[in-house]
């Protein structure tokens, strides 16, 4: 009976300072992004058999402890590009060298170094010259990563296919410096031409080479004499030529173009030894008594366009915005989700691993799934650790721990009063 009340209060002992090592542990980290704090559990040791079928009914305290992954830490805004949070289930999915971890911490970082076992990568774009030309510029890529060193796995864009790649790779997250802009094949103006003019009437819009560079469409519109009809001949400036002759336009008496009806096919020789096609469409001009005024309100064409910044989507996807008003998406972020979080394997207080009790893993692309998840940039999620909870778990394990020592102490002064005895 004494040994057993020895084992008895050695095991809770034991037990409640396993639980005062959790509770510290949850403390230490309670500035940690992204940890998921331990909960320290007891459950009663059932009875031990020896060979000869005895039993040993030590009930005892035993641990078992559960981490809640599944319980969200307290958004923080940082302002970081590069730090993100998940609103609602899910992980985003890190790759080790070995291994794929999940995590909710979104401290990431950005590295040139290259994957493991993957080819070095560059961002390739195109830089204006002074002189008007074009110059091609590269640049080492950048990879997602986050402080153990994972990279962030996701989906690239590629510009050239305008697609997303089919398959998860680590992220690059380098936009490009420039955007090359877009020729002007498309341009719809709106505006009016003065119901009472006698001169020429002149307009102009700005439209972009094959080069992306600048020029003036020029449109002379000539009063057909006592008609509401106009000659519109057009003209292009800083070099090249329309090579198209003039336009018939037409207006009724409320003022409204009834010819043409639809867009018209404008030729130029854009002067750099290419020529091309403007779709233009004059329709939304008007021929009211007021002031002559024109403007592109639909207008296809760009010039190049410096990077002014990034930003991230709510389904995860990092967009690159440019001087010329052109925006292209970079990366996107995946996130994998599972039926039971909390079955999860920690690796730390930060990852987990993938375990079957955890259920079913699913990876979300969150622009292609219908799901409540969202992605938040430049703000993180904080620990799960209330202070308050773990000081008052505190305050529980050292009585109890106290409660076994007297036990013990106890039980050592009757041994040793039994022997004085039996001595």
């Amino acid at each position: 009976m004494t040994i057993g009340s020895f084992v008895t209060s050695a095991l809770g002992m034991q037990a409640q300072s396993h639980a005062l090592q959790q509770i510290s542990t949850n403390v230490a980290n309670v500035s940690t992004t992204g940890y998921k704090k331990v909960n320290a559990r007891f459950e009663t040791l059932m009875s031990v058999y020896n060979d000869n079928g005895n039993a040993f009914n030590y009930f005892s305290a035993n641990n078992v402890d559960s981490r809640t992954v599944d319980r969200a830490g307290e958004p923080v805004i940082t302002g970081n590009l590069y730090d993100l949070s998940l609103n609602g289930r899910g992980f985003f999915i890190v790759q080790g060298e070995h291994q794929t971890f999940y995590t909710r911490a979104g401290d990431f970082s950005t590295s040139s170094d290259t994957p493991p076992g993957a080819t070095p990568q560059t961002v390739t774009y195109y830089k204006p010259t002074d002189g008007g030309g074009t110059i091609t510029q590269s640049k080492v890529a950048s990879y997602f990563k986050n402080g153990s060193n994972c990279y962030v796995m996701g989906w690239n864009y590629n510009a050239e296919r305008e697609a997303f790649s089919s398959s998860l790779e680590p992220v690059i997250i380098t936009p490009p410096d420039y955007y090359p802009g877009h020729e002007t094949t498309r341009m719809a103006v709106k505006g009016n031409i003065p119901a009472d003019a006698t001169d020429t009437q002149m307009l102009k819009f700005g439209v972009y080479d094959t080069d992306f560079k600048q020029h003036g469409l020029v449109t002379k519109w000539s009063r057909v004499e006592n008609t509401n009809s106009w000659s519109v001949e057009l003209s292009l400036q800083d070099g090249g030529a329309v090579t198209s002759g003039p336009i018939e336009v037409q207006f009724d008496e409320m003022a409204r173009m009834i010819k043409p009806t639809d867009s018209v096919s404008v030729s130029v020789d854009w002067g750099n030894g290419r020529t091309g096609e403007i779709a233009l469409d004059l329709t939304k001009m008007t021929q009211y008594a007021s002031a002559l005024n024109g403007t592109a309100y639909d207008q296809n064409g760009k010039g190049f366009g410096a990077l002014t910044g990034s930003s991230w989507t709510n389904e995860g996807v990092l967009v690159a915005t440019y001087s010329n008003g052109a925006s292209i998406p970079v990366c996107k972020v995946a996130v994998a989700q599972v039926q039971v979080p909390n079955s999860m394997e920690a690796v730390s207080g930060t990852m987990f691993a993938y375990t079957p009790e955890a259920g079913s893993l699913e990876i979300v692309d969150l622009q292609e799934t219908l799901t409540e998840t969202t992605i938040s940039g430049g703000i993180l999620e904080s620990a799960n650790v209330a202070l308050e909870e773990e000081f008052t778990d505190l305050v529980i394990c050292q009585r109890a721990y106290s409660g076994s020592v007297n036990a013990f102490t106890t039980t050592n002064e009757m041994t040793q009063e039994a022997i004085r005895i039996l001595t």
